[in-house]
């Protein structure tokens, strides 16, 4: 089965020159937690996360370990305020630049594989000239077809 015949068509995506409390609020409406990020000519740029967003706000000295508790760093009001200058900010300049992109003649074996590799997005975009999104493909979509899959073993 080739990535085609499985991927989902139905994308929700976000423009390079939205702001980023834009796109969230959407994803929020949607539940999504990532969402591919286009040009103005559909052309795919990036994927846009909560996680980046989450990465972006937290001061480094805390994610990085340097403190030996971090019951008594700053918390809501420091992280709001990185929040609140964070999403004034267009998606283009924090997305991941470097998605996961596959063909969409590729198996499902191949985009299982390279979503394991890859490892740090719960997607693939699908798009045939690794610039025109047709469909994206997640972990759950491979498990789906293959507990429906009636086919010989």
């Amino acid at each position: 089965m080739i990535a085609r015949k499985f991927m989902n068509r139905q994308v929700h995506s976000a423009r390079i020159d939205e702001r980023i409390r834009t796109v969230l609020a959407r994803m929020r409406a949607e539940r999504l937690r990532m969402i591919p990020v286009l040009d103005e000519a559909g052309c795919i740029k990036g994927i846009f996360s909560t996680f980046t967003v989450l990465e972006r706000i937290m001061p480094p000295y805390i994610v990085e370990g340097d403190l030996d508790s971090v019951s008594y760093a700053p918390d809501m009001g420091m992280l709001s305020a990185h929040y609140a200058e964070l999403s004034d900010k267009l998606v283009g300049e924090v997305m991941d630049t470097e998605p996961l992109i596959v063909h969409p003649e590729e198996s499902l074996f191949a985009v299982a594989a390279e979503l394991i590799r890859f490892g740090k997005h719960e997607f693939a975009l699908v798009a045939g000239d690794r610039c025109h999104l047709e469909g994206i493909i997640s972990a759950g979509d491979i498990l789906n077809v293959l507990g429906d899959w009636q086919g010989d073993v």
